[in-house]
């Protein structure tokens, strides 16, 4: 985890791996949301997430299997550029 470029993980026990050792990471949140306190913590973490607020999220502190409302929305919304951005902006060169 430490020699990747970033680790892309969700709110889960790998954004925990990737913090203890301070390796770069960009923590996605779906279902659950940054504000329980449970974000990365490396020097190098970026936090993802819908752009858009729902009046569903989040829909429990660990999340669900499965959408309780069938849309699934809170990860369906999430940008590829949201992710591809955190790459960029964490490399020394930023390209």
């Amino acid at each position: 985890m430490r020699s990747a470029a970033m680790n892309y993980v969700n709110d889960s026990a790998p954004m925990h791996f990737a913090s203890s050792v301070n390796a770069p990471v960009t923590a996605v949140y779906c279902s659950t949301i940054p504000g329980f306190g449970f974000g990365p913590l490396s020097d190098n973490s970026n936090i993802v997430e819908i752009q858009q607020p729902l009046d569903c999220r989040p829909c429990g502190l660990h999340g669900y299997k499965a959408c309780p409302k069938g849309h699934f929305n809170c990860a369906k919304k999430i940008e590829e550029s949201q992710l591809l951005q955190t790459l960029i902006t964490s490399r020394p060169d930023g390209h």
